[in-house]
């Protein structure tokens, strides 16, 4: 059986966001988070400023590695095949979409911590993109109960458990990876119910 190959535009893709990101990261350890500026993260990629935003809307963006959050085709087609709104359909919904502004979860934290401890400011833009992420999912809940865009009390509670559970199943183990896998998410779900 052969792996599928990335068509070559996609490729290009993931070298040019990692050139910028990299740079990015390279910068904030040198120069810091004020002295870095969308500009000086695009001389240091060889790009243009319209090829940085592009990829990037901020350079916070640029140095955590995130993007806005979104629902793909297949998040939402299992979210609508739910029976109904029900616990481990709202988080594994809040799950994507949180995921989404990752490039890679996984190796986010190991990366990372250097510079969030460093640039505590930074989890300002991480904070901006989860309620973004809860915006999406309060929608879809709208959405699925007919009901106007702007979150009910009973959907404002079920996404901030959501997101609780999610960030037990993200959390962390003592070696500072993330296990970002659909079981330890069902396992996070299972533990929750079974606090409830």
């Amino acid at each position: 059986m052969t792996t599928p190959v990335a068509p070559r535009r996609e490729l290009n893709r993931r070298a040019t966001w990692d050139v910028i990101h990299s740079a990015a990261v390279r910068l904030v350890l040198s120069d810091g988070l004020a002295g870095t500026t969308a500009d000086s993260i695009a001389e240091s990629a060889a790009v243009s400023r319209r090829t940085f935003f592009n990829y990037f809307a901020t350079k916070e963006d640029a140095v955590l590695g995130t993007r806005a959050p979104r629902l793909g085709d297949d998040d939402l087609a299992a979210f609508a095949a739910a029976p109904d709104a029900s616990f481990g359909a709202v988080v594994r919904l809040m799950t994507a979409a949180v995921r989404s502004v990752f490039h890679d979860l996984p190796s986010f934290t190991l990366e990372h911590r250097l510079l969030l401890k460093a640039h505590p400011e930074l989890l300002a833009r991480i904070d901006a993109h989860v309620r973004e992420a809860e915006a999406l999912v309060h929608a879809e809940l709208a959405e699925r109960a007919g009901a106007d865009p702007g979150p009910r009390d009973s959907d404002r509670a079920l996404v901030l458990m959501a997101g609780a559970v999610m960030r037990y199943a993200f959390a962390p183990d003592a070696d500072g990876v993330i296990h970002d896998t659909p079981e330890s998410v069902d396992a996070a779900i299972r533990r929750f119910r079974g606090l409830l």
